[in-house]
């Protein structure tokens, strides 16, 4: 791996996060009628994009009041170590979420990683609920909000000279992500898709997993 431009992507409920924020916020403000629409969209009879904007509809609940759900959250608390891992040996990281902006925000703010570049949808509160805004939405993939195996071909593309892209994820929604990058990381309902299609990854538990797994197989020193 050494010698080469490396450039790590990473879901965000789920792994970054020790739960899935966006699923219990909708679950919760929805009084759980976001759950009949779950099969189908893993099914992929229902978009991503689609079943978060029935969930987003389903929401009742002033802003202070969902803002306030979201301090039952935090990240795994090997991320932040992960992140520092990553920037001593000038690495890349960037979080490719289907979640919303607002609470990925917070949850990186509290420990100090508001500048970590993140593309996500938008979540807007608007009369008394939310809206979904997808500013990454792409017309090559329909299913998808915010297609993480585009944002992941676009780095490539811009990057000149053998570019070697690492996936971390755990759901569903990286299913695309899973057969783009060159390297996958999976875990829970990822590791079940990446089995059904025949797609290589690695099982892991926590960052700290994913740190030692990189170091054997020869990621850069640090700079």
């Amino acid at each position: 791996m050494s010698g080469r431009h490396v450039a790590i992507f990473c879901d965000f409920d789920g792994t970054v996060s020790e739960r899935d924020v966006g699923y219990h916020l909708f679950h919760h403000f929805s009084g759980g009628r976001n759950d009949a629409l779950l099969p189908d969209w893993k099914a992929g009879r229902l978009s991503t994009r689609d079943c978060l904007r029935l969930e987003a509809e389903m929401v009742r609940a002033a802003p202070a009041d969902i803002l306030a759900f979201l301090e039952d959250y935090d990240l795994d608390p090997t991320f932040p170590r992960f992140v520092e891992f990553c920037r001593e040996r000038g690495v890349p990281l960037v979080i490719l979420s289907e979640g919303m902006d607002f609470y990925i925000k917070r949850l990186l703010g509290k420990h100090g990683l508001g500048g970590l570049t993140v593309f996500s949808n938008i979540g807007h509160f608007e009369n008394g609920g939310l809206r979904i805004e997808f500013p990454y939405r792409t017309r090559t993939c329909e299913g998808c909000g915010n297609c993480k195996a585009t944002r992941i071909a676009e780095y490539r593309a811009q990057v000149e000279g053998d570019c070697r892209t690492i996936f971390i994820g755990d759901g569903y929604s990286d299913a695309c992500a899973a057969g783009e990058a060159d390297e996958v990381f999976a875990k829970k309902d990822l590791q079940k898709y990446c089995d059904a299609e025949g797609i290589a990854y690695t099982a892991f538990t926590d960052f700290d997993d994913v740190i030692s797994r990189l170091v054997r197989r020869g990621f850069p020193a640090k700079g």
